[in-house]
Order: C-alpha cells, then structure tokens, then sequence
C-alpha cells in the first residue's frame, strides 16, 4: 500500500466517495485557496475524479484575495481540471459572511446546472461538525438539529466529514499541497471563531475528550430521529395529515418533535414562525375549521379528526375554455388529460366518461365557487359541490383545489377531486352526461399524474 493509500484522511475520503458517489459522476468543487480546500482537490486529483474547480473572489482582502485565486487556477491547470474564478462585489453593508455564504452557494449550484454535474462539493470537516452542533446546543435548538451536518444533501457532497483539521493539515504538509492562509479566520470576530479560539483550547484543558462527545451527540440526534419517524407512522393519516386523536395522545414532551418530523416530511421549506412547542400547544385547543399559521406559506388546518398541512392559497387558477375543435388532440389543462374517444361500457376509477353528444360546448374548466351544485351520478335531485366534496371525505384543507366542468348552457358536467378518495374515485360526473347503449363517442378525462 503507498503512502497515499495508507494516510488516513485518503481512506476518509475514498470511502466516502464509494458510500455516496455513484460511478462517473461529475462534481463541482468549492476551492477558497486554504489548506482544507485544497486537500479536497489534490483528493480529486489523485482519484481521478471528474470535477471542475470553482473559486469566488470577495475582493475584501486586495491582493491577498487575488493572490488565492491565481493559486487556484495555477493548481487546476496543474493537475488537470477546469477552473471557474467568480469575482464577488459585496454591495450591502449586512454580515459579510452571510452574504458570502449566500453568494457562493448560489455559484455552486448556477455552474451546477451549467456543466451538468451531480453534485457540488466542499472541504467541512469534523471540527466544522463539532462547531455546528456546539452552536445549535448554545441557540437552544431541539434533539433533532444536533445531527449536524450530513455528509450528502440536496446534492451538496462533504467527503471530509470524518477527519480533523488537524488531519489535514498534516495531509496537507506531508504531500506538499500548497495552500493560503486567510488572516481573517483568525479573528474572533463570528461565532465559529470565537468558538475556536476563545473555547476550544480551554475545553480541552478542562474536558479532555470532549471533542468525542460532542460527535456522540449526533449519533444520539440520529437515533432520537429515527425513533421519532416511528412515532409519526402510527400519527399520520396521509402525507399531509395528522390523526388528531393519536397525536393528542401523545406525551406532551414528545409532540413538538413529532411534530417537527412531520413538517420536515411535508417539505423542507416549512419553517414554524413560533416554536414548535407552543404550536403542539394550541393544537389541544384548535376548534374543526381553525387554523394555525406556521409561516409565511404554510398553516395547519384543524378538518374533524384530522390536522392537515396547506399551503396558504395563491391567487386562483384562470379558468380555461375548450372548444369542440381543440378536443381533437389531445388537451392538458391543470394536470387533466381530456381526449374524445369511442364509447365502451368499460369503466375504470382512473377515469372520467362522459357522453359527448349530451354536453354543450364550448365547455370551461375552472375551480369551483361558492353555490355551484351538481346532480351528481345515480342522484336524482342536485347538490351544492360544497356538500358534496364533503361528502366524498375531501378534507377542508384541500377542497379549494377541486375543479369543476361547467358545459356552455351552465351546467356543471363533473367536479374532479383534488386527490382519489378512498374508494380511488378521481371525480363525480352528473347524471345528465351519463353514458347509455345509446353513446357513440365520449368525453374521457385522467389525471396526469
């Protein structure tokens, strides 16, 4: 085994890239010029891994700024990649670092999409693990945040994520990776800084090992989320729904994280305004039909039995005409597919028949309003859509998102579901376009999805 081979910030690496990375993939590499990053491209070097070098310039240091990047550029034409150097003009007078974390990242994923690579990656390292987590503890946030930093997300790759700084800047010294020094990481002027040098060399005088565990808690954050995510199976209802009776069954402490869980599920832009302990806290009390607003996008709707996630409505969809004409193609019109087709007395719930020659065209798709009412299906007397979404177990959450067929003459032809019911129906039609032996060629709509 060779030296490289045998130096444990290699090994780190190597496995890293064999557990996350699949076969040619095609990375975009964060490169500042310090010792950690260029570790990371001398890594990529000698693994003969596919990459193109990105380097931003902040132009806040003058020449030492311009001084990285040429160090940069002349090592990735030295060891063979492609280098993209940004120049960077901080305009406002917000936190420095902030901004240049915002605007980096911002590169990253733009030249992302622009080579067509897989993943953007960067030099974090196990000291930047234990600072994220210490800086969690200190802001008070919950069990669940002390995991840290992950070694893959949203196609952001951090292969260092197990060794030390110390690790390599040994690795760095003993291959001969030149490298630059940014003066101002030196000061404690941020956190992280503050954390290193006014923290560290004092906790390690008193707490021997620390470092160990304060890894160790982000296995525990990892095991308290697994557990959890089963919490929540026996909770959720749906994707978007809690059972109201099991999660107020709960233990009181253990709301607030399965409720987190649950958000983090939904989507990962929901972030709660207020705490999530206060939140679980009004939920008790919510009356069927209350909602709670978590964000500036989202609210949790109390519906009977349910708490159900929604995102606060936009502005309504248009409506849409479709005349006779444009049916013969066939037309998408809010993730519906409506084709003409010849009449079979096979019916399936993926499906909508209607028969064409009992509708008045032009017909309008549109979302359904307050005093519209159909005659539904095997009825023989009308119902306000309203009711009747009710009636078909659509959720209060959700029943904006039905739409109705209104023909030309006003009548409302079939309202379709914002989702398959339980009985996997995609919608009603009305009794007056039913289909009968008499039907030549029908109005078919299915769902896009």
């Amino acid at each position: 085994m060779s030296k490289f081979e045998s130096s444990p910030v290699a090994k780190a690496f190597q496995k890293s890239v064999n557990n996350y990375l699949p076969d040619s993939t095609t990375l975009i590499a964060g490169v500042s010029g310090g010792p950690d990053s260029m570790a990371l491209m001398y890594l990529l070097h000698r693994l003969e891994l596919s990459a193109v070098i990105v380097h931003c310039n902040y132009q806040m240091r003058g020449e030492d700024s311009d001084k990285d990047q040429r160090l940069v550029e002349k090592m990735s034409a030295f060891w063979g990649f492609e280098c993209v150097s940004v120049r960077l003009e901080k305009e406002s007078a917000s936190n420095f670092q902030e901004w240049a974390r915002e605007r980096r990242y911002e590169v990253f994923y733009d030249l992302k999409h622009e080579f067509d690579a897989d993943f953007v990656t960067t030099a974090h390292h196990q000291d930047d693990q234990i600072e994220t987590i210490l800086q969690r503890i200190l802001r008070g946030s919950g069990i669940s945040a002390w995991s840290g930093i992950k070694p893959i997300e949203n196609q952001l790759f951090r292969p260092l994520m197990d060794v030390s700084k110390s690790e390599i800047m040994k690795f760095a010294e003993e291959f001969n990776i030149p490298y630059r020094i940014d003066n101002s990481n030196e000061e404690s002027t941020y956190a992280r800084n503050f954390l290193r040098h006014n923290w560290f060399p004092e906790l390690q005088n008193f707490f021997p090992g620390w470092r160990d565990n304060i890894l160790k808690l982000s296995l525990r954050a990892t095991e308290f989320e697994l557990m959890t995510g089963e919490v929540l199976k026996s909770v959720k209802d749906d994707d978007r729904s809690l059972s109201r009776s099991y999660f107020l069954n709960l233990p009181d402490p253990i709301r607030p994280p399965v409720l987190y869980q649950f958000l983090d599920e939904v989507s990962f832009d929901i972030r709660a305004s207020s705490s999530l302990q206060k939140v679980a806290e009004k939920l008790t009390e919510l009356q069927s039909g209350k909602a709670i607003q978590l964000s500036g996008e989202y609210q949790i709707i109390r519906d009977r039995n349910l708490f159900t996630i929604q995102k606060l409505k936009s502005e309504r969809k248009p409506p849409v005409k479709i005349s006779s004409d444009d049916l013969k193609q066939i037309k998408k019109v809010y993730g519906l597919h409506l084709k003409v087709d010849k009449f079979t007395d096979e019916f399936t719930s993926e499906t909508l028949s209607m028969d064409l020659s009992k509708i008045a065209f032009p017909i309008t798709i549109r979302q359904w309003e307050e005093g519209d009412f159909i005659r539904p299906l095997g009825m023989e007397g009308t119902q306000l859509i309203s009711d009747h979404l009710t009636n078909r177990k659509i959720s209060s959450a959700r029943k904006s998102e039905a739409f109705v067929i209104e023909s030309f003459d006003g009548n409302i032809c079939a309202v379709i579901f914002p989702h398959h019911t339980s009985d996997d129906q995609l919608g009603t039609i009305s009794e007056q376009v039913r289909c009968s032996t008499e039907t030549e060629k029908v109005l078919v709509i299915r769902n896009q999805t």
